[in-house]
């Protein structure tokens, strides 16, 4: 009853435990160091052996599959996916992250980095009295330049995967050496200022999600590999200390944050730049035999229609010089890169080939999805090995063509 008036203008729908195969498989022994719960906890793989936070692409899960159709079903405009993190010793109760992605629509990145975050965490700072900020971690590889690393662009993880939707996604990560009640509450917190700005802002989040919908990005250069960019300036980052304590149940050592807080300017490395572009185009065409490829847009919701007529077209098909597939499997995917060239031609296509119009609402993710150069699309999860067929050889073509206006 404490809320009773976000319902005038909200529907809320809560999942509260999105890997519940991974929250029963509780062990003294998962994420040690975590402080607490101290008779254990779940693991973060659900029974297939899979990150469901590594599955928004290729969606090999049910959790992910079923995650989608709500998306499509419903279309929430703001949605919350809620962590506990572990890593660098901060003095942050919780830190967030809006999309990474670079090819993120510019008026929803802008507005949840520069209006909504910033005010829940003045809201929660001058209420609550605890810190906030933009997730990161300090440098794990000796030699990196020191500084504050948010994770990666890639539409795999939720909440980047959310932004190509055109939606609004907040990743939010309890800091995980604080007590257990103390993440709890850090996102209760979170959770009702989110709500709560939201409500007040309920016209002009309709209003950022509809523009960004119908924005065309024919024609455009987008990312389909990028880098993390380091800010202009430093930002100061709060310096935090734990000490060990023994798990009571297990024997083991675990942190626990003390009321500390230090002061760094440091470069903040918090979003992401493109480190190679392509060309969205009016269209993509791919035979009706392309295998399991309707499939994917099936699940994702990207829409497609197929010719009623024979047509020739100018095109661009990619022709393959190489090919690179790592040596370890990634989620138990050998992951493949594409190298090679897009190349011109006029080219008939049968009545029944399907074409996928990038005028519509899901064109950034539909971009991200098949472009052959994408670090994260289908053919990067070999989503498309068997539809490439024998065309690794060096005189291939990728399977599907863009078109030329």
């Amino acid at each position: 009853g404490l809320h009773d008036n976000w319902a005038e203008s909200m529907v809320i729908l809560l999942a509260p435990i999105y890997n519940a195969d991974g929250n029963e498989r509780v062990s003294l022994y998962n994420r040690p160091r975590q402080n607490g719960p101290y008779a254990g906890m779940g693991q973060r793989p659900n029974a297939q052996g899979l990150d469901l936070n590594r599955d928004h692409m290729k969606v090999k899960s049910p959790e992910a599959r079923s995650f989608i159709r709500m998306m499509k079903e419903y279309d929430p405009y703001v949605l919350m996916d809620l962590h506990t993190t572990n890593g660098s010793q901060h003095a942050y109760h919780l830190t967030y992250s809006p999309p990474l992605n670079p090819n993120t629509e510019a008026g929803i990145d802008s507005f949840l980095r520069e209006e909504l975050l910033p005010a829940v965490t003045d809201q929660i700072r001058s209420t609550h009295g605890w810190e906030y900020y933009f997730y990161g971690n300090f440098p794990f590889r000796s030699g990196s330049e020191p500084g504050w690393y948010t994770f990666d662009h890639r539409p795999r993880f939720n909440n980047n995967y959310i932004g190509l939707r055109n939606r609004m996604a907040i990743l939010s990560e309890a800091y995980a050496y604080a007590t257990f009640r103390d993440r709890v509450m850090g996102t209760k917190y979170f959770v009702e200022e989110i709500l709560e700005f939201s409500f007040k802002n309920t016209e002009r989040i309709i209003a950022l999600v509809d523009e960004a919908d119908r924005t065309s990005i024919v024609g455009d250069e987008l990312a389909v590999a990028a880098e993390p960019k380091r800010s202009d300036n430093k930002v100061s980052i709060l310096m935090g200390r734990t000490i060990n304590k023994k798990n009571p149940f297990s024997g083991e050592l675990i942190r626990e944050r003390i009321d500390f807080a230090e002061v760094q300017e440091m470069y903040e490395y918090g979003s992401f730049t493109a480190t190679e572009t392509s060309r969205v185009p009016s269209s993509y065409f791919f035979s009706q035999d392309t295998y399991g490829l309707t499939d994917y847009l099936d699940i994702h919701g990207v829409k497609y229609t197929e010719l009623a007529a024979t047509q020739t077209r100018m095109v661009e098909g990619f022709r393959i010089d190489s090919t690179k597939v790592a040596e370890t499997p990634f989620q138990q995917i050998n992951e493949r890169k594409l190298y090679g060239t897009w190349i011109q031609e006029e080219r008939e296509f049968e009545a029944g080939t399907i074409e996928i119009k990038m005028g519509q609402p899901l064109s950034r993710l539909a971009f991200y999805l098949l472009d052959p150069r994408s670090d994260d699309g289908l053919l990067n999860w070999a989503g498309l090995d068997r539809a490439l067929n024998g065309a690794l050889d060096g005189t291939g073509t990728y399977p599907i063509y863009r078109s030329v206006d």
